[in-house]
């Protein structure tokens, strides 16, 4: 089902790239397409976009030097880049200066493309949204004092709250990762982070519908909240993805509490088909990473986003700790 208000932009310089993106994300958008830099620069000032997913390597103008200019003059416009796996060390620096959203390897999973533009247009609403929640309070603010703060305190409640879940949003999330590094480097205590995604969600959604998947993510936010402990941090990070951030917890105990979090979802029973075929329940994949020495919390969501691709990639319904497998290939 196409959503209409959204445009996304696809720039590369190669044709057959951009045509098959745009077979992958008609059904997701508008999609409009560029061969460069230059011809997306000029799509944006008379086109509305949403989410640009921009090739790295490209003549005349590099796909971060396009986001530099676009992080200037449109800094809400989501951004994600497209790049080969030789280079994703090398553009770990530059990825921080241009705040993408995500990056994608090449070769690309059709369906893994598409979960990740509709949880970045997702996240484009609700930044929206948020803004729309900040400027009702410069209206606000025009009234009595204590009005004033009463609707203050409503509005910090919604704008840090995803409103499904009842869990924090990906805004809460991001001042809560930089100010538990902060604590984790001040107090030398370690720090590590679960990213928890639903397998097979879209499949669940087609069966029954979205009123009940919404119940069955609501559910699942119930059943992480639950188990976690009061000093931790939990935050709907995109459609069926979820964060969690463990204070004072090494690695190998993050993965541990990764496995009672995936057992507990693995235990509850949903009433599932995939492929004509009766499943029990739902089940999770999740990426378990711990704080390096370099205390930067974009780096640690990439480490640990490396770590749930892994986990998805082994079949789903596990967990993968990016620094015990690090353990492993420095032990060979």
């Amino acid at each position: 089902m196409q959503i209409s208000s959204h445009s996304i932009l696809l720039i590369d310089d190669e044709i057959e790239n951009l045509k098959a993106l745009e077979r992958t994300l008609m059904a997701v958008a508008t999609v409009h397409t560029a061969a460069s830099g230059k011809a997306g620069l000029e799509i944006i000032e008379k086109t509305p976009i949403s989410l640009v997913i921009c090739d790295q390597r490209m003549p005349e103008m590099t796909g971060i030097e396009f986001f530099k200019i676009l992080q200037k003059t449109h800094p809400h416009i989501i951004r994600i880049i497209l790049t080969g796996y030789t280079d994703v060390e090398d553009l770990i620096e530059a990825i921080n200066e241009v705040g993408l959203y995500r990056y994608v390897t090449k070769p690309w999973n059709n369906h893994e493309l598409k979960l990740m533009a509709q949880r970045a247009l997702e996240h484009f609403d609700s930044e929206a949204r948020n803004k729309q929640l900040v400027d009702e309070l410069k209206r606000v603010n025009e009234g009595l004092e204590k009005t004033v703060q009463d609707r203050t305190q409503k509005l910090n409640e919604l704008a840090v709250t995803d409103e499904l879940t009842q869990v924090g949003n990906q805004r809460y999330f991001w001042a809560q990762l930089k100010s538990e590094i902060e604590r984790s480097e001040r107090y030398k205590h370690p720090l590590s982070l679960l990213l928890i995604d639903i397998d097979y969600f879209k499949n669940y959604n087609d069966e029954h519908g979205h009123a009940v998947g919404d119940k069955a993510l609501k559910t699942i936010a119930h059943i992480l909240k639950k188990n976690i402990r009061s000093t931790d941090f939990i935050a709907r990070y995109g459609g069926e993805e979820f964060a969690i951030i463990l204070t004072e917890t090494p690695p190998k105990k993050a993965l541990e509490m990764a496995e009672r979090l995936r057992k507990a979802i693995a235990q509850k029973k949903f009433s599932y088909k995939i492929k004509n075929k009766k499943k029990k329940g739902l089940t999770v994949s999740i990426g378990v990473a711990g704080l390096s020495q370099e205390k930067d919390p974009k780096k640690l969501v990439l480490k640990t986003d490396k770590a749930l691709y892994q986990a998805k990639r082994k079949g789903r319904n596990r967990t993968v700790c990016a620094d015990l497998i690090m353990q492993s290939i420095k032990a060979i």
